[in-house]
């Protein structure tokens, strides 16, 4: 098994329907508040000698402390043979942190595969969550507003819902679930 923060910012991302998502709702020193079934089984299958079964592992602990200082921490990948699980920060509010965890079953570690959601299509996606119109995101990103619309478009698919509405709702939704 290999841990790799890493900091990749390419938009190329496997089909969304090869990757399986789930979220995870942690304090901000790692202690589980919410956790999706599959989120719950991917943790417990990868991480059962590490940490206790209510913690983050150590070193994805450390990760999210780590960019709290230097702003948003991209993704950190665990590869296992077979599989890759990608986590990523989703939104950060005082007493939780909400982590999109993404699973693509069949790809070698080694192949560069990609987490379905980008480093960008998360800030984007967390904006919105914030209540952020497509040119105020833009504003704040050095972005054009028909690029953050772009963005939102492959979101979209990658969460299952239809409209910023939906992912705002889910993104909140998913981080105040205790």
């Amino acid at each position: 098994m290999s841990l790799d923060p890493s900091s990749d910012q390419t938009d190329r991302a496997p089909d969304p329907a090869e990757a399986l998502q789930a979220l995870l709702v942690v304090s901000p020193d790692g202690r589980s508040q919410f956790a999706t079934a599959r989120a719950d089984l991917w943790m417990r299958a990868l991480f059962a000698a590490a940490s206790p079964s209510d913690r983050l592992p150590e070193a994805i602990t450390r990760w999210l402390s780590d960019g709290t200082s230097g702003g948003q921490p991209s993704r950190f990948i665990v590869d296992q043979p077979g599989r890759r699980l990608c986590v990523q920060l989703l939104c950060r509010e005082a007493n939780s942190v909400c982590l999109l965890l993404q699973q693509n079953r069949g790809i070698p570690a080694s192949n560069g595969g990609r987490c379905a959601l980008t480093e960008r299509q998360t800030e984007v996606l967390s904006w919105v969550a914030r209540g952020k119109t497509n040119a105020e995101i833009g504003e704040i990103s050095s972005l054009k507003t028909g690029t953050i619309g772009k963005y939102l478009e492959r979101i979209f698919p990658k969460l299952g819902v239809e409209n910023r509405t939906a992912a705002a709702s889910f993104v909140l939704r998913t981080n105040r679930a205790r």
